[in-house]
Order: structure tokens, then sequence, then C-alpha cells
């Protein structure tokens, strides 16, 4: 979700899973055929090969209920709400129960900024922990499913979760001077994890679904602060530390990147950490368009493509977190009044999306902000989709807590499958850039006997990798000579020779030297780039578009960013970069491009002080040319409406942090394209 409580939502994300029905009762959920990667298996390929038991059975039972019902969630359900007091409840309450007279199957948690967790009033950060764990048990008792994400402060700064500064993930990784506070609140992780158990003593089990949303860049996380390796890094390090360092053993883990993929496999698995560490695959999707039939098709593809990509893996597939982008509206503003019907209905049409395990949708914070329609009671007129959301209910294909059968899901005997033997490289990362004479190779090698390791960087001699018992990495150093630190490609090979004779053996492109510095004001000449994996290092997508280089036309240089979008399953498209640049010396924004004769809308956006300025160059026409926009012609983009009469200012240009570029499609114009951008800077 892009924001808590008082952040409205937008294209947000959760993540959960979706896989394929197999089997009925309880002899199928317990062999569950296929779960494991490559099929024929009677057990269960988990993240945590020591998953409790309990743990394991919920897996089990989420895979074999796929494709015969979709579990329906709603975030912190029985901890907000605007039907009962959210400072007196006492866990049972819900505004779903107020609505249909059942609890959701699957309630959602938090654990805040602080990692202490989210439930109102609590006066101090460790009754908010205590109080936490207690809801988490109260919930269990019901017989719902239970998540959680992770709204982490800036650990650097000390801002919120959209405090995108200070450059974080490089920073909290292991080597990093803030990694230290990343262990700090995983440790509040565990402790909730660990102490939430139910009645015999068991820990109840959590799907955890950490740095949600990545495709994006509202977090800190977000695509354009970190790489798609240092992100991958981040989550494995997460599991690691929880799994192995902490001994938690009740959680399933899952990759939620956002949504808007158009089906993309390529785009959803971009930062994907890898089978080892992911239990569930989900995708994040909120409608913005009034239940267009678009906006339907968009959600469906993805969902057809993690539940396809979940098959392949044997993992759990579910659409993380749904909703009315924003939260409902009042009476008489509701555009669609069969939405989640609607909804319902497109997702069970498709062979592969009908599969998902669950779909949540976000908190009911308060009057304005809620995505459960609630009735009336004392307090007025029922809201006016309340109707269509009982029929959602009503309909056999939705499950709610009433409709589990919860034995099952607790107490099916499920064998879990070890992992073979693994490694990859902690740091540096994949495509990192080398700028010092010396950096620390952390290599961590898990489920094998190690005989001997070694790393080397290009055609270079061995250098032995030994293990560290204080950090469970193999560790060794790499040198390179300071006048090869030139900007040029170079690629790290490690090596493992195991006992018994296997290997194992792991290559990465890695960049030697600093990216050259731009003059003042330059946002991109599109010269510094080695090549297309190099540009895309530095750009985050947002929805589904191709990055590339091309050589001819070009406003200046050698090289010019050809952006390729697509229009058959989404509106718009985009691409972000972080900045932290002082423009108060400019006036105007200038850029060389060649339109494609489109006529859909290219916006050029600059962020300041949290607020994104817009100006529309024209797509019309196919002759390329240099245009200069004052930044007096720019103006707060038109969504924002609290932020309407705003302007850029003298303070904001000296803090502009990101800029974006966006196409965004016009009715009765061309679905497919491609514009040539160059020589971005302010002047």
């Amino acid at each position: 979700m892009r924001g808590i409580r008082t952040l409205t939502a937008g294209l947000l994300g959760v993540v959960l899973a979706v896989s394929a029905a197999t089997g009925t009762g309880a002899s199928a959920a317990n062999a569950v055929p296929g779960s494991g990667r490559g099929g024929g298996s009677d057990r269960v390929e988990l993240v945590d090969p020591d998953a409790s038991p309990r743990t394991a059975s919920l897996f089990a039972f989420l895979r074999a209920t796929q494709g015969r019902g979709v579990l329906f969630g709603h975030q912190q359900s029985t901890e907000y709400g605007l039907t009962f007091d959210p400072l007196a409840t006492d866990g049972t309450s819900s505004d779903v129960r107020a609505a249909v007279g059942d609890l959701p199957a699957v309630v959602g948690w938090d654990a805040s900024g602080d990692g202490y967790g989210s439930t109102p009033g609590a006066a101090t950060r460790e009754e908010s922990l205590e109080r936490t764990v207690r809801m988490i048990q109260a919930a269990d008792r019901l017989g719902t499913v239970q998540t959680m994400s992770a709204h982490m402060d800036n650990l650097v700064t000390g801002g919120d979760f959209g405090d995108a500064t200070g450059g974080v993930v490089a920073r909290i990784l292991p080597g990093g001077d803030a990694n230290a506070a990343l262990n700090a609140y995983l440790d509040r992780i565990a402790r909730i994890a660990l102490q939430a158990v139910d009645d015999r003593g068991e820990g109840i089990p959590i799907v955890f679904r950490p740095f949600h949303e990545n495709a994006g860049s509202w977090f800190w996380w977000g695509a354009a602060h970190a790489s798609s390796a240092q992100y991958a890094e981040l989550y494995r390090y997460t599991v690691e530390y929880l799994r192995d360092v902490k001994g938690v053993h009740n959680l399933l883990y899952a990759y939620s990147p956002g949504g808007g993929f158009a089906g993309d496999e390529s785009a959803f698995l971009q930062a994907y950490p890898g089978d080892d560490f992911v239990d569930v695959l989900g995708i994040d999707s909120y409608d913005g368009t009034g239940g267009s039939q678009q906006w339907l098709d968009s959600v469906v593809a993805d969902l057809g493509l993690v539940a396809r990509l979940a098959d392949a893996r044997g993992k759990i597939a579910a659409l993380t977190e749904f909703g009315v982008s924003g939260a409902l509206r009042a009476n008489g503003s509701n555009p669609d009044l069969h939405w989640f019907t609607r909804l319902l209905a497109a997702i069970r049409a498709d062979a592969d999306a009908r599969r998902i395990a669950y779909m949540m949708t976000w908190t009911n914070f308060g009057a304005d902000q809620f995505f459960v329609p609630v009735p009336g009671g004392t307090t007025g007129e029922d809201h006016e989709l309340l109707a269509d959301f009982r029929a959602f209910h009503d309909d056999p294909a939705t499950l709610f807590a009433g409709d589990l059968d919860v034995d099952r899901m607790r107490t099916t005997k499920v064998k879990t499958r070890s992992h073979d033997a693994a490694m990859h490289v902690v740091s540096p990362t994949a495509g990192e850039r080398i700028t010092e004479p010396t950096t620390t190779v952390r290599v961590r090698i898990s489920d094998a006997k190690v005989a001997s390791a070694w790393f080397a960087l290009d055609d270079g001699a061995p250098q032995e990798l030994r293990y560290d018992a204080s950090t469970g990495y193999y560790t060794g150093v790499l040198a390179v000579d300071p006048a090869a630190l030139d900007d040029r490609l170079a690629q790290l090979r490690v090596h493992v020779d195991l006992r018994g004779g296997r290997t194992l053996d792991e290559r990465q492109r890695l960049l030697l030297g600093a990216r050259p510095a731009p003059a003042p004001g330059v946002v991109d000449d599109f010269e510094s780039y080695v090549d297309a994996a190099d540009l895309r290092s530095a750009y985050s997508s947002v929805g589904a578009n191709s990055l590339s280089l091309v050589n001819d036309p070009v406003g200046s240089g050698r090289q010019a960013l050809a952006f390729g979008y697509d229009f058959a399953l989404q509106s718009y498209t985009g691409i972000n970069r972080a900045l932290g640049s002082d423009w108060s010396a400019f006036t105007a924004l200038s850029l060389w491009y060649r339109p494609d004769g489109s006529g859909n809308r290219l916006v050029l956006q600059v962020v300041a002080d949290g607020v994104a300025y817009e100006a529309y160059p024209s797509l019309g026409g196919t002759e390329a040319s240099v245009v200069s926009i004052p930044f007096t012609d720019f103006r707060p983009a038109p969504w924002d409406t609290a932020n309407a009469d705003r302007r850029l200012t003298a303070d904001d240009l000296r803090q502009i942090v990101q800029f974006n570029v966006y196409v965004n499609h016009v009715d009765g114009a061309p679905t497919t394209g491609t514009v040539l951008l160059d020589d971005i800077r302010a002047q």
C-alpha cells in the first residue's frame, strides 16, 4: 500500500500467490502432487525446509484450494474499522463481519515504520508490539489466515517509508554503514513472529511480504532507488536473517513487485530474488479508471502471469492488494456499482487467473479512507457498493472465514524438501560499479559441504574465499589496479568445489570506475552507458515498456534513448530516475526528442518537495527537434488536486529529487510506438 492511514492508495503492492489446483480432501492436500519444482513430488519445497508443521500445512492448503475458490482478505480487518471503535476493539469486530456476517478468510497486518506493529492507541512501542501479537492470536482463533507487510521507515535518514533519500538499500546491505539498523528492525519482526503462538504454543503461520511494490519508486526500496540486484540481495538477506540467524520458522515469504506488468514475465521477474527465497508470487493492482475493461484486462493478464510462474515453480499465487484507487467514494460518486462482482467475474473467466489463492483489499482506516463498503446502522445510509459486496460474498467462488476447513488448513501432514546446494554473491552485487582499489567479496553458500572456493576478475588469477564464522559468508578481497577504474565492463566469476565432486559456478558483470559525473543541470545525455543493461540500471519502469540505446538519430554525441510503449493492457507507462539536484540557477528544461506521430501524450515530470510538476511536449509529427520549457510553465500533475495551485519556486528547484517520463494513451491514438530522447537538461 502506498501509504498507511493518512496516505491514499495508488498503484500499490502486497504479494501472495497462485498455483494449480491439486486434488481434494485431506489426502490430496497431504500429497500436493507436483508442488516441488519439476513436479511429481509428494513434498513441498518451501523457503524454510524447517518450517513448522502448521506453516507447511497452510502452504499445502492454499495450493490445494486454488481453482476451487479464492480466499477474500482485508488488511487490518479487526484492527481498524468504521463500525467499531478501533481503540476498544477486542480483536473480533470487523467491518467485513458487519457487512456480510462473516470475517475475511485472510487478515493482513503491518509491522509499521519502526517494526513494533501498528495497533491504534498503544502508549509505547513495546505495548504496540504486544498488542499486535495479541491481535494476531485473536484473529488466528477466529480461523483466519495471517499476512504481514512492513512499511519500514527510512533506516538512514529516519524519515518514513516514502523518504527515498540517502541511498538506503546499498547502505543497509552487508558491509554498509546502516546494516545494523536493518538488523534491529528485523529483530522486531522476529519477536512478533516468535511470540505469535497459538493456544498450543505453536507459531502461527504468517505470510510475510517485505519490500513490496518495488517495481514502483514511491518507497525507498523502489526501483529508482536501488538496482534490481541490490533489491534481490536485500530480500535474500532478510530471509536468511529471520530464518537462519533468528530461528523463525513460521513464515512464508511473498514476492510482490506491484502491478501493471501487462503480462510481461521479464518485467515481473526483474528483481526476483530466486525460487529458494519465495513461497508466494503476487501482484497489487488498484483501479483508478472506474472499472474500465482495460484495467480488468490488465489485472487478469498479470494474475495469469503469476499463476503460470507459480505453477512452474511450485509456488502459490495471489492478488495481494486490490481496490479502488484512493478508496471507495461517498454515495453518488462511485462510477461502477458492480465493481466487486465485475472484478471477480473477470478473474474467474480466465483459466489461469482464476487459480489465485486469495485476493486482499486494503484497510478501512476511517470515513475518509476505506475499501470495504459498510452498512449505515446508526451512522446513516448503507454504502452504495454494499449490495454488490454482499453479492461478491455470496458467490460460491469466494471464500470467507466461515467457508474454511480450519482443521485441514492447520493439521494436514506435509513433508518439506531440503534445498539443493546453492550460492549467491552478496557483494558486490551484479552490475555494481567498483570505484575503489579494494572491495570485499562476500558469498553465501548454503546446504553444502565446501572443499574450496575462489573468485577471479576477468582472466585474472583465482583468489581464495575463506569462511568467516562471524558473518556466515565466504569472503575475499577484490583488488583492482586504480588505472583500470576507467568506466569499463568486467566479469566476476565465483567458483565453489563441493565435497563429493560437485561444483557451483556463478558469473556476473561489474563496471569498473565511477560513472562520469554529469555537468550541472544535466539529467541525461545517454553517453555514459556502456550497454542497455547499464541504461536500465539507472531507470525504473512504471508499467511495461522497453528501453534501448540508439546511435542514429541522436541529439548529440553517440547515443540516445529509445523509449517503446504498448497500450494493449495499460493506459500509461513511464520511467523514473532519482536525482539529487539543485536547479535554482536555471529557468527551463531542455531536451532533444523525436516524436512518433502517435498523438499520444508525452509527460515530462520533475518532483520537488513531494509534488510532481508536469509539462507536455507534443507527440504529433515525426520530426526531431530541441524544445525548451520554462519552469514557469510546469504545473502540478492533474491528479494532485490538493496542490493544483502550486508552482515551482526557487526553493523547489534547489531540491529536485526525481525526473520522470511518461506516455499516456489518448483515445483513438495508436497503441504502440517509440519516442527518442536525448540531451535532457536544465538550462
